[in-house]
């Protein structure tokens, strides 16, 4: 292939993975949004969502702005900062976690498709992070669906598979109903301060940052030479 050819697909790559990191920060700043309404709607009333899930959103909605941030570090933008709430998404508690879920799936399947990125680039250390996240948005499905009284999914030994590529995702989110515009959109990161007490972890670890905490290996005695004491 001539070195213009070569470096032009390389433009398209890192272009299609730049679009693909947007997407996925557009995504988890729609699911701190969307948390966040369903916050201030059950605290004025508008929402019987009961403190059990209150709870739940507390933390996820600390998760999900920590996996934003990540996000940031990496380059990625949210295409859209103002979203709108899908018609029927907020009627009652059973409509907003089946929405919530819906997200988080969009979400795991990301973290797959955005680890196998990686680790093209043999990035290890976000090849972690990415399952770090994906780890979590699973986790958030799992508490949803319990939430409302169904038991975990225990029926795939795998998550399903989702996506081909990162730019993916884009298509999932704009169906999603979050980004169809119109007159009452609601700024990320929503109408409620985050309460992040007894939210640990939100600053990623991998690895090598393990390995710098280790402390340094003590060096042995020497062993004395035969006929020393």
């Amino acid at each position: 292939m001539p070195v213009r050819a070569q470096d032009d697909a390389a433009d398209a790559e890192l272009t299609a993975l730049q679009d693909g990191l947007d997407a996925c920060c557009t995504l988890q700043a729609v699911t701190v949004t969307f948390a966040g309404v369903a916050r201030q709607l059950g605290a004025d009333g508008g929402l019987d969502l009961g403190p059990e899930t209150v709870r739940f959103l507390r933390a996820a909605q600390c998760q999900d702005e920590a996996h934003y941030h990540v996000y940031q570090q990496l380059g990625a933008r949210a295409f859209v900062t103002e979203f709108a709430m899908p018609a029927g998404s907020l009627a009652n508690r059973e409509a907003f976690l089946r929405t919530l879920i819906e997200l988080e799936e969009i979400a795991v399947g990301a973290a797959m498709a955005m680890a196998r990125r990686f680790a093209e680039y043999a990035d290890f250390n976000l090849v972690e992070i990415a399952y770090q996240m994906g780890a979590v948005d699973a986790q958030h499905q799992a508490l949803a669906r319990h939430l409302l009284g169904e038991r975990p999914a225990n029926e795939r030994a795998f998550v399903r598979w989702r996506f081909f590529d990162l730019l993916e995702v884009e298509d999932a989110l704009f169906d999603s109903g979050f980004l169809d515009g119109g007159d009452d959109l609601i700024a990320f990161p929503g109408p409620v301060a985050r309460n992040c007490a007894g939210v640990f972890g939100l600053v990623p670890e991998t690895t090598d940052d393990a390995r710098r905490l280790l402390p340094p290996a003590e060096t042995p005695d020497a062993t004395p030479a035969a006929g020393e004491e």
